[in-house]
């Protein structure tokens, strides 16, 4: 499967056990280093006590409430190990319940100070009559702007990886998003997610560049 609009993409392929792995093209080559900026793996979360989820590694967090949210319809059910990172329990995962939660999204907000080339990935799966439909916008400063759309599976757990390299305002500051649901057709229909992530690669210190610069050049000046 696979989706993509205004530069951000989602990518996926299905293992022959059914599971959902992800593909991702490797970054091209560059003075910075991957890292993880917050990661949620949902266990121990009570939506009906607290409507603000807390970063379970890194700093961010993802809010539920607000007139756009869907606490009202928030809970828990049964997780995965799907995207987890090491040593993480399958425990629980997020879910949200009811087509009177199409159009409400959850938001995440983490700080990415000194970070570029974002990559945003979860794991999900929806009931039959779940949100089939959902979306993921990322904020400009002024307004919210449309990155990507997917269908969460009906039958297996998945992965959903989004590409957020092309979205440069939300690099080396703050990176505001949102995942809206839409496409629940009963008031039993649910979505879960789980092992939310966000990473990026290490802005270079001006001074790191500048050591890369002079080796380049001494490199070429050997090849002469």
């Amino acid at each position: 499967m696979a989706w993509a609009s205004n530069g951000g993409s989602v990518r996926a392929a299905r293992g022959a056990a059914g599971v959902v792995a992800v593909t991702m093209a490797a970054a091209a080559a560059s003075p910075a280093s991957a890292g993880l900026v917050a990661a949620w793996n949902m266990n121990g979360i009570a939506p009906s006590v607290s409507t603000s989820l807390f970063a379970s590694s890194g700093k961010g967090v993802i809010d539920l409430g607000g007139p756009d949210g869907f606490a009202g319809g928030a809970g828990t059910l049964a997780g995965t190990t799907l995207g987890a990172l090491e040593g993480d329990l399958a425990g629980d995962a997020l879910s949200v319940s009811g087509m009177a939660y199409n159009g409400k999204a959850m938001r995440i907000d983490v700080a990415t100070a000194g970070l570029r080339d974002l990559v945003f990935g979860f794991a999900t799966r929806r009931s039959s009559t779940g949100f089939a439909s959902c979306r993921i916008d990322c904020w400009d400063g002024l307004m919210w702007v449309p990155v990507t759309s997917f269908a969460p599976s009906s039958v297996a757990w998945e992965i959903v990886s989004v590409d957020l390299s092309s979205f440069d305002m939300l690099e080396d500051g703050q990176a505001s998003l949102r995942v809206v649901l839409d496409g629940a057709t009963s008031s039993t229909g649910s979505v879960r997610f789980d092992n939310l992530a966000l990473s990026g690669s290490t802005v270079p210190a001006p001074g790191a560049l500048a050591l890369l610069a002079v080796a380049g050049c001494a490199t070429r000046g050997r090849r002469r």
